[in-house]
């Protein structure tokens, strides 16, 4: 039979809060595929994550606390009626524009021809 303990009451570790989530977090947040997920970070609903890798695994994606905040935030609104592009004006009012990926730069259009090569502006 084990002796009992006696002495101070143990204390629970306090739990680090999250300061980052997983693809796979936002992506059942907002019940879409991970394409669709990225395909919001293109049209800027949600900040573009980072790329970590641990020399193991592979690449993984980062995304900060703020991306969990958008995801509720653009399910919320889709549950109201509201279209991408009008919830895209409120993400951008709301949180800025800082976080999320730029639009390329206008610059000469490059061209592909039947045979592969490609050329710039003609």
């Amino acid at each position: 039979m084990a002796a009992k303990r006696t002495g101070k009451p143990s204390t629970a570790r306090k739990r680090k809060p999250k300061v980052f989530c997983y693809t796979q977090d936002l992506t059942e947040a907002l019940g879409v595929t991970r394409r669709t997920l990225y395909k919001y970070v293109q049209c800027r609903l949600l900040p573009a994550p980072i790329l970590v890798s641990n020399g193991k695994t592979g690449v993984r994606a980062r995304w900060t606390m703020a991306a969990m905040e958008h995801a509720d935030f653009i399910v919320e609104q889709r549950a109201i009626g509201y279209t991408l592009g009008e919830i895209t004006a409120m993400v951008a009012a709301r949180w800025g524009t800082g976080d999320k990926v730029p639009f390329p730069e206008p610059g000469p259009q490059s061209w592909v021809t039947p045979n592969g090569n490609s050329s710039q502006g003609r």
